[in-house]
């Protein structure tokens, strides 16, 4: 081709261009997944504790924990006791800290509350995948949470 003829062309060509990748933005933003659920300013349930199925005893508060939005904070409940915490993060690690509960007692729950806690002791990293929340210890996971609803 004549370079004459080329460069008449660049325009049209780059126009196209810029159409093409415009559709291909549109189209794919229409098929992208959910983003995570925000670890913060979310009730995150718990469904499973050392590999087994949490269960929560008749007229005793859902083990829960609540991040706070503010702060590097939480409060919730191990099934028993209302329980608060602070937390420290980066990218690799994630830690509780100063970890409080109330101290009463309950007829039932209070074996899965005692194991509730370790694993909050225990934890060293989380992941957040589409709706659950997940605790770690040395690379083993010990707690699932389901975001249940906005706090």
């Amino acid at each position: 081709m004549h370079p004459r003829l080329i460069t008449k062309h660049i325009p049209s060509l780059i126009k196209v261009f810029l159409q093409s990748m415009m559709l291909i933005f549109l189209i794919s933003g229409c098929f992208s997944p959910d983003p995570a659920t925000p670890l913060k300013n979310t009730y995150w349930s718990l469904i499973e504790l050392n590999g087994e199925d949490s269960s929560n005893a008749d007229h005793q508060p859902e083990v829960h924990l609540v991040f706070h939005l503010n702060d590097k904070s939480l409060h919730g409940s191990d099934g028993c006791n209302r329980i608060q915490a602070d937390y420290t993060h980066d990218e690799k690690s994630f830690k509780f800290e100063t970890i409080a509960s109330t101290r009463m007692y309950c007829q039932e729950g209070m074996d899965q509350a005692s194991l509730f806690l370790k694993a909050l002791a225990k934890t060293d990293r989380i992941e957040i995948q589409e709706d659950h929340l997940i605790l770690y210890s040395a690379d083993i996971e010990i707690a699932r949470f389901e975001a249940k609803e906005a706090y």
